[in-house]
C-alpha cells in the first residue's frame, strides 16, 4: 500500500514536470507562429510564400514524429525529450542568424526563403521529438481511468504555452536588444528570449525529470500498432480538426492587419490578444469539462463541433472587432474539448508498451493539419480574406459523418459482430 502511495506521488511529480515542459514547447511554437507572418512581410514575402514555408516545415514534423515516438519506447521518454528540446534551440539559432542576414539585406528573395526553410526543416525534424515523448510519458504515469484527465492537463499546459507565446511576442516585438540603428532587429527579440527559455527547459529535464522505467529492450517482445479501420478513422478526425485550426491560426495576423489597417506592432499585439484568448478559453474547457468527464473521448470531439461551426459563422459575419473576439474565444472552447478527446482516444487504442508509438502515430494528424492548413489558407486568403473560414464549415460536417462511422464500428466490435 505504501509502495502504491509512493509511486502515485512520483507519478504526480512527473506529471507536473511534464506539464511545465509542454508549456515551454507550446510556447516556443506559438512564438514562431506569431512572428513568422510579421517577419515574412518585412521580407516582402507573399502570404502564400510565408504559409508554404510553414507547411513544408510542418510536413517534416509528420515524417519524423512516428520515428521519435517509437524511439521513446526503446530508449526512454527523457532521452528523446532532451533531443527535441536541444534540437529546437540549435535550429532556432540558425533561423535567427538567417533572419538577421535578411534584415540587413545581406540575403534577399528566394535565397533568403530557402535558408529560412532549411532552418525550419531542421527544427521540425528534431524538435518533433518533444511532443510524442511527452505525450507518451503522460500516458505512462496515468491509469486508463485517468487518461482523459491526464491528456486534459497535457492540453491545458499546451494552451497555457499558447497564451504566453503571444504575450511574449506582444511584449517584446520591436524591443531591439542589439543594434539600435537597425530597428527591424526588434522583430527577432521574442525568438531570442524563447531560445533561452528552451535552453533552461532542457536543463530542467536533464536534472529533474526522472528516468522512464518502462523502456523495453530490443529483445523484449512488443505488440505492434496496427493501422486498422478504427485508427484510420481516428487519424482522419484528427487531420480535420487540426487542419481547420491551422487554417485559422496561420491567417490571423494577416486578417487583423488587412482588415483593420494596423502597423506591424499593432498587428502583433492584437493577434496576441486574439490567439491568447483562444488558448485561454481552451484551458477553461479543459480544466472544467474535460477534468470532470469520464466517458468516451469521442464525445468530447462531438461536443466541440457546434462550437467550431458557431465560431466560424461569428467571424465571417462579424461587423466589428468585438464579435470577432467572441468568435475566436468560442473556437478556443471547441479546441479545448477536441484536442484532449483526440489524444485520449489514440492512447486508449494502444497497449501499455506501445504508448510512444501510438501517440507518435496520433501526432501525425496535427502534423498533416499544420502542413496542409497554412498552405490552403495562403491560397484561399489571397482570393478573399473570409474564404478560409467559409472553407472550414464543410469540414466540420464531414467530421460528424466520420465520428458516426467510427462509433458504429466500435459498437459492432463490442457486440462481437
Amino acid at each position: 500500500m505504501e509502495t502504491d502511495s509512493t509511486e502515485a506521488r512520483i507519478n504526480s511529480k512527473t506529471l507536473s514536470s511534464l506539464m511545465l515542459i509542454i508549456l515551454f514547447v507550446s510556447m516556443g511554437q506559438s512564438v514562431y507562429w506569431q512572428t513568422m507572418p510579421i517577419i515574412g512581410r518585412e521580407f516582402n514575402f507573399s502570404e502564400i510564400e510565408i504559409n508554404t514555408l510553414v507547411s513544408i516545415s510542418a510536413a517534416m514534423f509528420i515524417v519524423f514524429t512516428p520515428f521519435w515516438g517509437r524511439l521513446s519506447d526503446k530508449i526512454g521518454r527523457k532521452s528523446v525529450l532532451l533531443i527535441g528540446l536541444t534540437g529546437y534551440v540549435l535550429s532556432n539559432l540558425i533561423f535567427l542568424y538567417s533572419a538577421s542576414l535578411g534584415l540587413v539585406g545581406a540575403v534577399t528573395g528566394f535565397s533568403l526563403l530557402m535558408i529560412l526553410l532549411i532552418s525550419r526543416i531542421i527544427n521540425s525534424a528534431i524538435g518533433a521529438a518533444s511532443r510524442p515523448a511527452s505525450g507518451a510519458y503522460v500516458a505512462d504515469v496515468t491509469s486508463e481511468e485517468e487518461r482523459s484527465s491526464g491528456m486534459g492537463k497535457f492540453g491545458a499546459a499546451n494552451n497555457i504555452g499558447t497564451i504566453l507565446g503571444p504575450v511574449l511576442v506582444g511584449s517584446l516585438v520591436g524591443l531591439n536588444i542589439f543594434d539600435a540603428q537597425i530597428p527591424q532587429f526588434g522583430l527577432l527579440t521574442p525568438l531570442i528570449v524563447m531560445s533561452l527559455i528552451m535552453t533552461l527547459a532542457a536543463i530542467f529535464v536533464f536534472i529533474y525529470l526522472p528516468n522512464n522505467k518502462t523502456v523495453l529492450s530490443s529483445e523484449e517482445p512488443r505488440s505492434k500498432i496496427v493501422l486498422d479501420t478504427r485508427l484510420k478513422y481516428l487519424i482522419s478526425i484528427g487531420i480535420i480538426i487540426f487542419t481547420a485550426f491551422a487554417l485559422v491560426q496561420s491567417i490571423t495576423a494577416f486578417y487583423i492587419q488587412d482588415r483593420f489597417n494596423y502597423d506591424l506592432d499593432s498587428t502583433a499585439q492584437t493577434t496576441a490578444i486574439l490567439l491568447g484568448t483562444m488558448a485561454f478559453m481552451a484551458i477553461v474547457s479543459q480544466l472544467t469539462i474535460v477534468q470532470r468527464y469520464k466517458g468516451s473521448p469521442l464525445n468530447l470531439i462531438k461536443f466541440s463541433i457546434p462550437l467550431f461551426i458557431t465560431s466560424c459563422l461569428m467571424i465571417i459575419f462579424s461587423p466589428n472587432f468585438l464579435l470577432l473576439f467572441f468568435g475566436m474565444a468560442t473556437m478556443g472552447l471547441g479546441m479545448g474539448l477536441a484536442s484532449p478527446g483526440y489524444t485520449s482516444a489514440a492512447s486508449l487504442n494502444a497497449n501499455k508498451d506501445n504508448q510512444g508509438a501510438a501517440v507518435g502515430l496520433a501526432m501525425v494528424a496535427p502534423g498533416i493539419g499544420f502542413a496542409v492548413g497554412p498552405f490552403l489558407s495562403g491560397i484561399l486568403y489571397s482570393t478573399s480574406m473570409n474564404l478560409p473560414f467559409v472553407f472550414i464549415l464543410p469540414l466540420y460536417f464531414l467530421l460528424i459523418i466520420i465520428i458516426k462511422k467510427l462509433e458504429l464500428i466500435n459498437s459492432e466490435k463490442v457486440s462481437g459482430i
